[in-house]
């Protein structure tokens, strides 16, 4: 079995994405494609959630940032990410983006 060699190719974000980001997970305590279309795409989000938890990491605020994908009725799958610090659980994140987004979980 031939083991997967293909790393992801970088993706660099602007500073000015990097820091709304930063910004409404301070305050709202998510981000989705709601602000940032690109959301929709599963490496994006998961580079640009390393790169916003960077950005808190070299601060003097350091939230507890959280990445999640979770799947809807109807197969949608879209994702979140947030602070843990204002939306405490995986749960409570998953009820969230099912809110914002008009998605039913049941």
């Amino acid at each position: 079995m031939a083991e997967e060699t293909a790393t992801a190719t970088k993706i660099n974000f602007s500073g000015d994405q990097v820091t709304k980001a930063a910004k409404l997970l301070e305050t709202q305590g998510y981000v989705t494609k709601l602000e940032f279309p690109e959301m929709k795409d599963y490496e994006w989000t998961k580079q640009f959630e390393q790169a916003v938890d960077k950005t808190f990491q070299d601060s003097k605020d350091d939230p507890y940032l959280y990445y999640e994908r979770f799947d809807f009725v109807g197969g949608d799958i879209d994702s979140i990410i947030f602070n843990m610090d204002i939306i405490k659980s995986r749960e409570l994140a998953l009820e969230k983006l099912a809110d914002v987004l008009h998605e039913k979980t049941k």
